[in-house]
C-alpha cells in the first residue's frame, strides 16, 4: 500500500503541486514588483515634501525683525527694501509649505504600504496566496494590476500637481522680488551718492535672504520634479516583466550592501 500511495503521489499529486509552486513563485515576483514600483514612486515624493520642514526660515525672520527695528532713521530706503525682501520671501515660503502639505496628503499611505505578498505563516497567508493565484487563473494579469495601480497613483498625485501649477507663478515672482530687493540693500550705499552707510547687520540679513530664496525655490520644485519623474518611470515600466523589476531591485540592494558593509576591511 505505501508503495502504491507513493506512486499515486508521484504521478498525480506531485505534478499538480509543482505546477502550483511555479504559480506561487510567479505570483511572488508579481506582488514584489507591485510593491517595488509603488515605493519607487512614492518614497522620493514623500522625502522631498518632508524636506520642506527642514528649510523653514523662522530664525531668519526673527533676526530680520530685530535688525529692522534697530535700523537708524536715515536708513529708510534700506529699511523698506529689506522689509519688502523679507515679506516676499515669507509669502513664497507659505505657498511652498502649503504645497508640500498637499503633496504629503497624497503620500499618507506610504507610511504603511499595503503588502501584496504577506509572509507564509499560517492558514490566512496561505489562503491569501491562493487567492492571488486564483486571480491569475481568472485572467487578471500582472500588467492589468500594474496598470490599475499606475492610474491610481496618477489620480492621487494629480491634485497636488494642479495646485502647484496654480501657484508656481506666484512663488517665482515672490522669490525674484525678494532676491532683487535684497540686492538693493547690498548695493545701495555703493551706488547711491551721499547715501548713509548700510549697517553690516542689514547686509547680513540681505545675504541670508538671497540664500533662503534659493532654498525656497528648491523646496518648492523638488516634490514636483519627483512626482513627474515617478509618472515617467511608471509609464516606461508598464511593459517591464515583474521578474525584471525584482531582479533589478535585488541587484541594487546588493550593490548598496557591498558598498556600506561594515565588516569589510
Amino acid at each position: 500500500m505505501p508503495a502504491a500511495g507513493s506512486g499515486l503521489f508521484t504521478h498525480l499529486v506531485a505534478p499538480i503541486w509543482h505546477s502550483f509552486e511555479e504559480r506561487l513563485d510567479l505570483e511572488d515576483d508579481d506582488a514584489r514588483a507591485l510593491d517595488i514600483k509603488s515605493e519607487d514612486f512614492w518614497q522620493p515624493v514623500q522625502k522631498a515634501a518632508e524636506a520642506v520642514e527642514t528649510n523653514k526660515h523662522t530664525g531668519l525672520y526673527k533676526d530680520a525683525a530685530k535688525v529692522l527695528a534697530e535700523l537708524p532713521a536715515n536708513n529708510s530706503y534700506v529699511h523698506d527694501a529689506l522689509q519688502e525682501a523679507v515679506a516676499e520671501l515669507q509669502h513664497a515660503d507659505a505657498l511652498t509649505e502649503q504645497q508640500a502639505s498637499d503633496t504629503l496628503l497624497a503620500t499618507e499611505h506610504v507610511a504603511a504600504p499595503e503588502k501584496h505578498l504577506p509572509p507564509m505563516t499560517g492558514a490566512e497567508n496561505v489562503l491569501s496566496l491562493m487567492m492571488m493565484v486564483a486571480r491569475r487563473w481568472m485572467g487578471i494579469t500582472y500588467k492589468e494590476r500594474l496598470h490599475e495601480q499606475v492610474e491610481q497613483r496618477q489620480a492621487k498625485i494629480m491634485p497636488s500637481l494642479r495646485g502647484a501649477n496654480r501657484v508656481t507663478g506666484d512663488v517665482l515672482k515672490d522669490t525674484r522680488l525678494a532676491s532683487n530687493r535684497a540686492f538693493d540693500v547690498l548695493k545701495y550705499d555703493l551706488y547711491e551718492r551721499g547715501a548713509p552707510k548700510t549697517p553690516e547687520a542689514a547686509k547680513e540679513i540681505a545675504h541670508r535672504v538671497i540664500d533662503a530664496v534659493r532654498e525656497t525655490r528648491h523646496s518648492f520644485f523638488e516634490p514636483l520634479v519627483s512626482s513627474v519623474d515617478g509618472i515617467t518611470r511608471d509609464a516606461r515600466g508598464e511593459n517591464e516583466a515583474s521578474s525584471v523589476t525584482v531582479d533589478e531591485a535585488l541587484a541594487g540592494s546588493e550593490d548598496v550592501t557591498s558598498i556600506h558593509d561594515p565588516t569589510e576591511v
